[in-house]
């Protein structure tokens, strides 16, 4: 457990110093590449650790390098994920070789972006670590490397540079097919938190029962057909349902629409916000389906919710909008933690205990039951 603890220890008081105290010197830098040294090799020597991971490694271990380059559809898994394990068993034989080139290529990518896009980097990291990265890096990992080729090619969007950015969107599928969905964002860009997009979710949630209409578009591409039955056919109970809207709708809409309509605070990333919002009303109609889509956008979300949040904790003098900004946070906390950790059922049991590749029981090979 220690060892999830300490990022996260780090980063918080981090936050405080560099992000809300505003302290700049080099020692930031020294801190945001040791936090980026502490995650890789923590994610990247794991021993079973995650219960997707497992499957993996069963899909590593069975997998053939003798053509690396193979762009067959025809596997398990998608193509460019196919030769990505192929080619980290090429280079060594054991899975421990893939989870380093995959949390290289997550962290990389998600250090980079944040450096380059937030001077809240500190406040960005540790809601990014507390939503969903143990779930990116050790559960989701097909999809995590969709979402991260999101992230990089997400210049190309804000730039209306739309060939560019199809080509990212297809390179995203080639690893992942709920990447699909990034093909809708060119034509949602027009939206922003206001009284008419109030209106929208209303009417939205309305007609939830017609959402079936939409994955009939989807009905003769076969592998994408049987995964939207496979999830519809899966339901988590009214909970779920309540605890996914609050977070991805009810409570960040609800703030960002309080912060722009009081204090007319430009909101990052608004419209890919908006869109946060859209899909934790349609996870009502499905939760997994829709809340998958969600973590293409959770970067950007807490990008955007450091940039509103930390300037009322920098205010010094005890306001009724600072206390309603704590407020918020703690509700961010406690419901973030619990379907990051907790969600469907003890989540944080498939990671705790932590063993690493140098271990007893990975030196002894031993199976560690964690109810796969």
């Amino acid at each position: 457990m220690i060892f999830y603890i300490i990022p996260f220890i780090v980063t918080f008081f981090a936050a405080i110093v560099f992000d809300i105290c505003k302290h700049k010197d080099s020692s930031e830098y020294f801190v945001w590449v040791g936090l980026y040294v502490y995650l890789t090799a923590l994610i990247g020597l794991r021993y079973m650790v995650g219960g997707d991971s497992y499957f993996y490694m069963l899909y590593f271990n069975n997998i053939s390098t003798n053509n690396i380059l193979d762009f067959s559809w025809d596997s398990e898994y998608q193509p460019l994920f196919t030769i990505l394990n192929s080619f980290a068993k090429a280079i060594y034989p054991s899975f421990t070789s893939f989870q380093i080139l995959h949390v290289l290529i997550i962290n990389s990518c998600l250090f980079y972006f944040i450096w380059k896009n937030s001077k809240l980097r500190f406040s960005v990291l540790f809601l990014c670590l507390l939503m969903f990265y143990i779930n990116f890096t050790v559960e989701i990992l097909r999809e995590s490397l969709a979402i991260m080729v999101f992230i990089i090619n997400y210049k190309n969007l804000e730039n209306n540079k739309l060939v560019k950015y199809y080509l990212g969107v297809f390179i995203a599928v080639m690893f992942h097919l709920s990447a699909v969905f990034l093909i809708i964002l060119p034509f949602l860009k027009f939206l922003r938190i206001n009284r008419n997009y109030i209106l929208l979710l209303i009417v939205l949630l309305f007609a939830l029962n017609q959402l079936n209409y939409l994955f009939t578009f989807f009905e003769n591409i076969e592998k994408i057909n049987k995964k939207v039955n496979d999830y519809s056919e899966a339901s988590y109970g009214w909970k779920s349902t309540i605890l996914f809207f609050a977070t991805r709708t009810l409570i960040p809409i609800g703030f960002f629409y309080w912060a722009k309509s009081k204090f007319n605070i430009s909101i990052r990333y608004e419209y890919l916000v908006c869109i946060f919002g859209l899909l934790g009303v349609c996870s009502i109609f499905n939760t997994i389906i829709f809340t998958r889509f969600t973590n293409y956008l959770m970067l950007f979300y807490c990008i955007a919710l450091a940039d509103v949040m930390i300037p009322f904790f920098r205010q010094k003098i005890l306001s009724s909008d600072k206390i309603f900004v704590a407020v918020t946070f703690v509700f961010v906390l406690l419901t973030s933690a619990y379907t990051s950790f907790y969600w469907p059922a003890g989540y944080y049991m498939k990671w705790i205990p932590y063993y690493s590749v140098f271990s007893y029981e990975s030196e002894n090979n031993k199976f560690i039951d964690r109810d796969y």
